[in-house]
Order: structure tokens, then sequence, then C-alpha cells
């Protein structure tokens, strides 16, 4: 096995537990957590994405394995997918499948807001 496959197995197996963990904190809440452990599952979440993320920059340090973009490149795409997350989100309000719990800010981030 070569290096490339090896951490694009590690990040599979990386994005298994962050799915996992996703899937505890909606079927208990998020505030909710192993009754042995220490953390919550929003707590697991974090962890989870920071394990994934770990694992992103070990591939793209190597340029061998893939070409790691540019920040401005990165940001671009970063927006982007929440351009789009934003846009179906709201469709999905009106069409009545998402409750609205949060709003969107021009400045790329979900604010805390009211109930509408």
């Amino acid at each position: 096995m070569k290096k490339a496959e090896h951490l694009l197995i590690c990040l599979t197996e990386e994005c298994a537990e962050l799915q996992q963990a996703i899937s505890k904190a909606l079927r208990f809440g998020l505030d909710d957590g192993n009754p042995n452990g220490t953390t919550t599952n929003a707590q697991d979440i974090i962890r989870e994405c920071l394990d994934v993320t770990a694992l992103i920059e070990l591939i793209t340090d190597d340029e061998a394995i893939v070409e790691s973009p540019s920040t401005e490149e990165a940001f671009k795409a970063i927006k982007e997918k929440k351009e789009k997350v934003k846009k179906y989100m709201d469709y999905a309000i009106k069409r009545g499948t998402l409750e609205r719990e949060y709003v969107y800010d021009d400045s790329d981030s979900f604010a805390d807001w009211e109930k509408g």
C-alpha cells in the first residue's frame, strides 16, 4: 500500500466516525453524551471534524497526493458551499420540510437568531 492509499483510508475512517457522532446527536440530542464518557455529542462532532481536518491537511501537505488549493481558492470554495447550503435550506423552509430555526447572515455564518 502506498502512502496516499493509507491516508485516504484513514480519511474514510474519520469521515465515518464523524457520521456516527452526527447520528448520535440527531438521535439523542446535541447536549447528550455517552453515559460513560465526559463529552457531549456536540463536543464529539467538533472533535471528529478536527480529526477529518487533520487528515485533509496530511493529504494536501504532500502535493504528490493532492495539490493543495491556494488560500484564496479554499475560501472561495467554502463561500460557494455555504451559499449552496443556504439556497437549499431556504428552499426546504419554503417547502415546509425544514423549520425556521436559523438565520443566515451576510457574514457567511449562521447567526444566533429569534425563532421565526
